[in-house]
């Protein structure tokens, strides 16, 4: 609990009937013309306009002029669904999906959804969607394609392994899905993916982190990539369970430059295990206070992409027609007070490839050896298959997915847009690589490469370079081997 509890979305009432209103006059002479103009219109107007169109638009008018994409006018009706929505409650099928390929597979199905009635199994892989191929198609719109009204049907054409193609029919139903998923990875690290932060998150996070620790954990991975952030309680909640009390999480900021700071007081549960915090750039809001505060704090290194940066706070004010406002009345600030709005965080490591990020993890807190091996079509590492794109052969030479490869090695690579180059660094190492040209400069001193290649909008580096950077490489006829 906090000394002060906040909710992002919090509910609030504010009394703003007419003798408190007729203080600020220029306000009430602003409402009442606004009220005056929509009378006319709604009464004479030849259109004959409907009354609640009319209104709704007046409504979008005001907000469009805020300019703020966060201040939002729900009809009666809609705020329950979007709560539902950062409760994990929602109309659809219960599954999870990531993407692979070409087709999204599943990894999750939900005890008792309608997908697991139907049969549908983790691994599969979705190639239509009511007789729609969906190959490239976002996940986000397989997503949508598949929620919809309660008792619809929906038809997928799935993939299995030794298989034929199969149709399933699955009827849709209303699913919840917890926000908080929890496992143990090899080397007993703890794994929490947080989905997004409802009303419930908190106490989901905190049994799911005490299972782990009877299980043995001695380690933590929290995975907020794509949690676009919720009620802020839950946030501080969890913030609380790994900081322990009396302990600033975030403060805040309103029009007035008033501020506020928000203390915890629960006792920590953590004992200051050992953290990596999963960020991208759709983690958001409530996902960056708990992410900026266990950095601040030194207490988890932040691995990924930098975040979205959404550093405002918004009220819920309900409204006397079943209605409600979300509107933005402060900006956040971290525990040392750094600005998030329009920021974001920076990660302390930075690993740009999705489908390398959790492995980085797992390498941060119990480092192995690598041996990544490259066909033509599939990577391996240390025998477990990755989505990374494919090795290409140029005039007989071996050339490997450049930014993928060297993340993997445990470096980064970055875009140097002064000096027009490729900059691969970590490790006391920095190392300049044109995109034209043989001449790279490795910690200021001249070596010759291989000249890079491109291909799909991403650059390939000969396989045989990377031996400047310490790694092993062995390159046979049809597949290349790289150890560190």
């Amino acid at each position: 609990m906090l000394k002060r509890l906040l909710v992002l979305l919090s509910f609030c009432s504010l009394a703003w009937t007419l003798p408190a209103y007729a203080q600020e006059d220029e306000a009430m002479n602003g409402a009442a013309t606004l009220g005056e103009v929509f009378g006319y219109i709604s009464k004479f107007h030849l259109s004959s306009p409907d009354v609640k169109e009319l209104t709704n638009a007046s409504i979008d008018g005001m907000l469009d002029h805020l300019g703020d994409p966060y201040t939002v006018y729900f009809a009666p009706g809609e705020f329950d669904q979007f709560s539902d929505e950062l409760n994990g409650d929602f109309e659809g099928i219960g599954a999870e999906l990531e993407s692979q390929d070409q087709y999204p597979r599943v990894v999750r199905v939900l005890p008792e959804s309608p997908a697991k009635q139907a049969d549908l199994r983790v691994g599969d892989i979705i190639l239509k969607v009511d007789s729609q191929d969906i190959a490239g198609k976002p996940l986000t719109d397989v997503v949508s394609m598949l929620r919809g009204k309660k008792g619809t049907k929906v038809y997928l054409t799935v993939r299995r392994a030794g298989q034929k193609d199969v149709q399933l029919g699955i009827t849709r139903n209303i699913v919840n899905m917890p926000t908080v998923y929890s496992e143990v990875l090899n080397q007993k690290i703890g794994y929490i993916s947080i989905d997004s932060f409802g009303m419930e998150t908190g106490t989901e996070f905190g049994d799911a982190f005490l299972q782990l620790k009877e299980k043995g954990i001695d380690s933590l991975i929290i995975d907020l990539r794509n949690n676009g952030g919720g009620y802020v309680d839950s946030s501080a909640e969890i913030a609380s369970f790994l900081l322990g009390k009396d302990k600033t999480i975030f403060v805040t900021e309103d029009r007035n430059k008033r501020r506020d700071a928000y203390v915890t007081e629960y006792e920590e549960i953590a004992n200051k295990i050992p953290m990596v915090v999963l960020v991208n750039e759709q983690t958001a809001s409530a996902s960056e206070i708990l992410a900026g505060a266990l950095q601040d704090y030194g207490m988890a290194t932040l691995l990924g992409t930098k975040s979205y940066g959404k550093g405002t706070v918004q009220d819920i004010i309900p409204l006397g027609n079943g209605g409600a406002l979300k509107m933005t009345t402060a900006e956040y600030l971290t525990a040392k007070e750094r600005k998030i709005n329009g920021i974001g965080l920076k990660p302390d490591r930075f690993v740009a490839t999705p489908a390398l990020q959790l492995y980085r993890a797992t390498q941060l807190l119990h480092p192995s050896k690598l041996e990544m091996q490259y066909t033509e079509n599939k990577a391996l590492i240390n025998g477990k298959k990755f989505n990374l794109p494919a090795i290409v052969k140029v005039g007989g030479e071996w050339f490997v997915p450049l930014r993928a490869t060297v993340e993997a090695l445990g470096f980064e690579a970055n875009w140097d847009k002064q000096n027009n180059r490729i900059v691969v660094s970590g490790n006391n190492l920095s190392w300049g690589l044109p995109v034209l040209g043989d001449k790279s400069i490795l910690n200021g001193q001249p070596k010759q490469i291989h000249p890079l290649q491109a291909k799909d909008s991403s650059s390939y580096i000969a396989a045989a370079d990377l031996r400047l950077l310490g790694a092993e490489v062995l390159l046979q006829p049809n597949e290349v081997l790289i150890k560190n």
